[in-house]
């Protein structure tokens, strides 16, 4: 009689399926507790379920914003993370997960992206006070800034200087180009 021999690819699924029975099996410790007492689930909790020829083994349930390292086996550690888990869009946007680790923050109705960039904080339209187009932080269409004031009886301001009531708002945006950079 002639034995039979599998097809490769119906080989590698069972013997994927063999290494993931041996693995939370021995991971589980093979009967010597319970199968959580010797699981690192990274960032997420050990389950305890029944498992093969009645051993005990686990699965990991991931955190929010967190998954398996390999899918297709629930014993393996949450160790990868989803790209909006630590993202801060502020009080006015929403992470908004894309292909891979991309993401981009999506702005409520009265809020813009700093500097116009997708990947920064929605923030308040003028948030920084006085005149926010002035400052290069109008939302794109918004109607250009004001005309300066009229010239007073005072002298004029050496040329290159900067009001001393913009000094706060010139150095936090520095701040954030240099943060950028870097």
């Amino acid at each position: 009689m002639a034995a039979t021999t599998m097809p490769p690819p119906l080989l590698l699924v069972a013997a994927a399926a063999l290494i993931a029975v041996v693995t939370a099996t021995v991971a589980a410790g093979a009967g010597e507790g319970p199968a959580c007492d010797t699981a690192h689930c990274g960032r997420g909790q050990c389950v305890e379920q029944p498992g093969p020829l009645g051993l005990d083994t686990f699965r990991c349930d991931c955190d929010a914003g967190w998954s398996n390292m390999f899918a297709f086996l629930p014993a393996s550690p949450c160790t990868i993370p989803k790209s909006c888990v630590a993202i801060n869009c502020g009080s006015g946007g929403e992470c908004v997960k894309e292909e891979g680790l991309s993401y981009h923050c999506a702005c409520s109705p009265g809020f813009v992206n700093m500097f116009n960039l997708t990947m920064f904080p929605c923030i308040k339209n003028c948030a920084f006070g006085k005149d926010c187009s002035a400052q290069g932080l109008s939302p794109p269409g918004s109607p250009p800034p004001p005309p300066p004031p009229s010239p007073s009886s005072s002298s004029p301001a050496t040329p290159g200087s900067v009001p001393s009531d913009s000094l706060v708002q010139l150095l936090l945006l520095l701040s954030v180009a240099m943060a950028h950079i870097i």
